[in-house]
């Protein structure tokens, strides 16, 4: 029994000791926890942040893309340069690092009135040695430009662009001046408004031998073109106050495949000595044409390449027809400009002469509001087979219609009705486009669905770049995709998979499955994720 007892307190004994050693084992384990813990906090610490650890080639490409501005203010364009970069900026001292290191986040250089040779100096030298797109905007005169300008023009061999807009005459004289001393081997693109200057000596083939685009404006002063560059493909003249226009033989048009014309001279007096065909642009393939006489200037152009055409309609223009020797045009856009009591004058003959003299179009843009104009039937006033002006198009394929603010009135039981006797035919079915206007013009959502409902089956529809401005809902029921428009009525698109709904601008509200819906409002400031939203109807209805 004495036994028995001693060896039950040697195991307790044993227990007790074994306890001690697994608590002070336990202690030593929560103590290297926590030692463990601080270490990792510490090394955390040291890590880059999350936004640091993308690699530097994804990060400078995304940079690359956020710093975009494509805007054709410049003045827009260079304040949302500098804002875009300073707020990158903020974000990090690696982002700042990034963005300060790295040249082609500097290489658009703005002179302007604001402008200080220190902080200028600063922003051309982050540029290194990429090639510079140099705008000068509403830049003074005095020393502190002269400044500026030296230290700018010490960087002529990178430039790229230059475009010099806002100038008084005689800065910007003092100026081109300057520039005549200097030569620009890299320079392929150049955009000036002279404000009645000469020709440009700068732009010689000696001195800017790589100049490929050239755009001039308010061009009205001594212009010789018999020591401008023979290398050019694009070239854009707007003249203000030129009176002889034979200066026009003297570009070099072996190379041009784009020309902007632009002629608003008000004098319909004005004297022109072109003769037929004294135009001739081999390569031409892009030609718009913003003139009060475009019929003059067309009879001396000879282009057997020539593709597309912008013509803009001026409501005073002079009366005349263009010669039927562009029948190879294969796209066409027409604009127009208000008249100067705020109307816009466009009569049938006007019309049909267009269509017979571009009859070869496969692919129209018209506006909106001259659907009427277009499509509308004539027989009872021409003697001809025509039913409407458009039936000259023989190979029309594609048609864009372009909205905007001044288009309330859009005739479309004209268009319709021009459809019916085409689907009789057989013909094939035609692609319209119906796009939004740049602006913040926006369709309301009832004038979408009778647009859609009229047209659904005369045509391939498709709709591009609209803002609409209603409260919406969509919802999805197998292939289908419902927009609910308001209690009783709603556009089923059957074959909307078919169709672009890209930029209508609205909140994305979350995932859309198959058979849910939402409401959302679209309006002009909202920056909505759609085309996100589209790929998930698409999944959904899969």
């Amino acid at each position: 029994m004495m036994d028995e007892l001693a060896q039950a307190r040697t195991e307790l004994a044993q227990l007790q000791s074994t306890e001690r050693a697994l608590v002070q084992q336990l202690l030593a384990v929560r103590v290297a926890v926590e030692t463990q813990k601080c270490k990792i906090s510490e090394l955390a610490k040291a890590q880059p942040s999350l936004v640091d650890r993308l690699p530097i080639e994804l990060v400078t490409r995304i940079f690359s893309f956020v710093l975009m501005c494509n805007n054709e203010d410049p003045r827009l364009f260079l304040k949302l340069l500098r804002k875009r970069r300073k707020i990158l900026a903020r974000v990090s001292p690696f982002w700042r690092e990034l963005v300060c290191n790295t040249p082609s986040f500097w290489s658009d250089v703005g002179l302007t009135r604001s402008s200080r040779p220190k902080s200028f100096l600063r922003r051309l030298k982050r540029s290194r040695e990429c090639p510079l797109h140099v705008t000068i905007l509403n830049a003074p005169g005095g020393s502190e430009m002269d400044t500026l300008l030296d230290i700018l023009l010490a960087s002529t061999n990178r430039w790229r662009t230059l475009r010099v807009q806002g100038i008084t005459q005689s800065v910007l004289s003092d100026l081109l001046h300057k520039f005549s001393q200097f030569e620009f081997p890299c320079l392929e693109d150049v955009s000036i408004d002279l404000r009645g200057c000469d020709y440009p000596q700068f732009l010689s083939p000696a001195r800017s031998p790589s100049l490929r685009h050239l755009d001039l404006l308010q061009l009205n002063g001594t212009v010789d073109f018999s020591t401008a560059t023979t290398t050019l493909t694009t070239l854009g003249l707007s003249i203000s106050a030129i009176r002889d226009q034979l200066f026009l033989t003297g570009i070099a048009t072996q190379s041009l495949t784009t020309l902007t014309f632009t002629d608003v001279t008000s004098d319909r007096g004005q004297d022109w000595f072109l003769e037929r065909n004294s135009l001739r642009f081999p390569l031409l393939q892009r030609l718009v044409l913003d003139a009060i006489d475009p019929y003059r200037f067309m009879d001396a152009v000879v282009a057997p390449k020539l593709e597309y055409i912008e013509y803009i309609h001026h409501p005073d223009s002079v009366p005349g027809t263009f010669a039927p020797k562009f029948g190879h045009v294969r796209h066409f856009t027409f604009k127009s400009r208000n008249s100067l009591s705020g109307g816009i004058h466009l009569n049938e003959s006007q019309v049909q002469m267009l269509c017979q003299t571009f009859s070869g179009v496969r692919h129209a843009s018209l506006p909106a509001s001259h659907i009427n104009n277009f499509f509308a039937d004539i027989s009872a006033f021409d003697a001809s087979d025509l039913r409407t002006p458009v039936d000259s198009w023989e190979n029309l394929e594609q048609l864009s219609l372009i909205c905007d603010c001044h288009d309330w009135d859009w005739h479309i039981d004209t268009l319709v009705e021009w459809f019916t006797p085409r689907q009789k035919l057989g013909r094939p079915s035609l692609h319209v486009e119906v796009s939004g206007s740049q602006d913040d013009w926006q369709m309301a959502i009832e004038d979408f669905s009778y647009l859609y409902s009229q047209l659904r089956d005369c045509c391939v529809l498709d709709f591009k770049g609209l803002r609409l401005s209603h409260t919406l809902r969509l919802s999805t029921d197998g292939g289908f995709l419902h927009v609910r428009v308001d209690d009783e009525n709603s556009i089923v698109l059957n074959n909307w998979r078919e169709i672009s709904l890209e930029n209508l601008d609205p909140f994305w509200l979350g995932l859309l499955n198959e058979r849910q819906s939402f409401s959302q409002t679209a309006d002009a400031g909202a920056v909505g994720d759609l085309v996100e939203l589209l790929l998930i109807l698409a999944r959904a209805c899969e």
